[in-house]
């Protein structure tokens, strides 16, 4: 049951949950509303099948995500007047065909969501010294291909990013990297910070691994240029000793930044 929990919010077909981790997907806010970004990659997952001649079961997804700065206004945030921006996330995962993502009925999410741009902190530490788990909205909508007729309103009063749009979960801690790396973004290279962190579950019968690296760039208009998250599951008996852990699944996401652009509209129609 978790293994099948873990695969299907690795491949978007699992629930929103209830926290989220916004701020490792938003680092900043471009200065020009009307700019987005669009990243592309894979979503891999090896199954254990150590009863099956063929050996263990490989299976891949690809996935688009597109974030989009499209309005700007002032709204009341916490009892006062704040300048906030809609951003705009569409999110595809599914085979690749002609048109270029096969999503099937429910592989297509839109979310659109009023921020209070001050919340974007560019870090996962708030100024307390704490870990930022969620990204305060003042208000957003969400669609689901053709499983929702209409836009369904968010009414956590949070931006929910784990595990739909990015994996990337919270983090008490993350590592920066000393060394610039270079992300190749459509035709040019961008220099990069990298930012590592990493959680470990653990159960009576499950063990999971959870790893990131996000690659941080102020040239890219919502500051990350790149990011990979790897889930490594192992099982064993209720009873069993630790050491009997065995691998069960490994779940491996690839993100890339490949174009960019500044003419960006609004794809849902909310009220």
């Amino acid at each position: 049951m978790f293994r099948s929990a873990l695969i299907a919010a690795a491949v978007c077909l699992a629930a929103p949950l209830v926290s989220a981790q916004a701020q490792g997907l938003i680092w900043k806010l471009p200065e020009q509303d009307g700019a987005w970004i669009r990243y592309e990659g894979t979503v891999s997952q090896i199954e254990a099948r150590p009863e099956s001649a063929e050996g263990n079961m490989t299976l891949q997804w690809v996935k688009h995500v597109t974030i989009k700065s499209v309005g700007k206004e002032d709204a009341e945030y916490r009892g006062e007047a704040t300048p906030c921006r809609w951003i705009e996330i569409k999110v595809q995962t599914g085979k690749t065909s002609a048109a270029g993502v096969n999503t099937g009925s429910v592989g297509e999410r839109i979310y659109k969501v009023l921020v209070p741009e001050k919340e974007i902190i560019g870090n996962w530490l708030d100024s307390e010294g704490l870990p930022v788990s969620y990204l305060p909205i003042v208000k957003g909508y969400r669609k689901t291909n053709d499983k929702d007729p209409a836009p369904r309103e968010i009414t956590s009063g949070i931006l929910q990013i784990y595990p739909v749009v990015a994996m990337i979960r919270h983090y008490k801690t993350m590592e920066a990297g000393d060394v610039e790396e270079t992300v190749r973004v459509g035709q040019q290279d961008v220099a990069t910070k990298t930012l590592r962190g990493s959680i470990e579950l653990e159960s009576r019968r499950v063990r999971v691994l959870h790893e990131t690296t996000l690659y941080r760039s102020d040239e890219m208009p919502f500051g990350l240029a790149r990011w990979t998250v790897k889930m490594t599951e192992e099982v064993k008996g209720e009873v069993d000793p630790r050491s009997e852990f065995q691998f069960a699944s490994e779940v491996t996401i690839d993100m890339t930044a490949r174009e960019t652009g500044t003419d960006a509209r609004s794809e849902l129609v909310t009220p």
